[in-house]
């Protein structure tokens, strides 16, 4: 006991184990930090795939909904042509005395 409370070469002996102590606990804790990141990009590579997957999901349904309204406005300015032709014809029927439009043809 006196040799340790008497002799310098045993602080030091005592100092070196406490930075010892000190390191281990840093380097505990970088290894915990360095394995709480690893699950945080596992995670942020899972969110990425899902949102890769997700976008691509979403360019196929707009581009189908594109083409969906595309198609109703074809459909639509057929009908309004067609309907626009009738209603000429119906005129002309009127103006021409008949539905053959013989008195405009002379």
């Amino acid at each position: 006991m006196e040799y340790y409370s008497n002799d310098p070469n045993a602080d030091r002996l005592n100092r070196l184990k406490g930075e010892m102590t000190q390191v281990r606990t840093v380097m505990i804790d970088n290894i915990e930090k360095v394995l709480e990141r690893g699950g945080r990009l596992e995670l942020l590579v899972e969110k990425t795939s899902t949102m890769n997957s997700n976008s691509i999901r979403f360019k196929r349904q707009s581009r189908r909904y594109k083409n969906n309204l595309w198609w109703s406005n074809v459909r639509l300015t057929v009908a309004l042509i067609i309907i626009f032709v009738i209603f000429v014809y119906i005129i002309l029927a009127f103006i021409c005395h008949g539905p053959l439009l013989a008195s405009c043809w002379r």
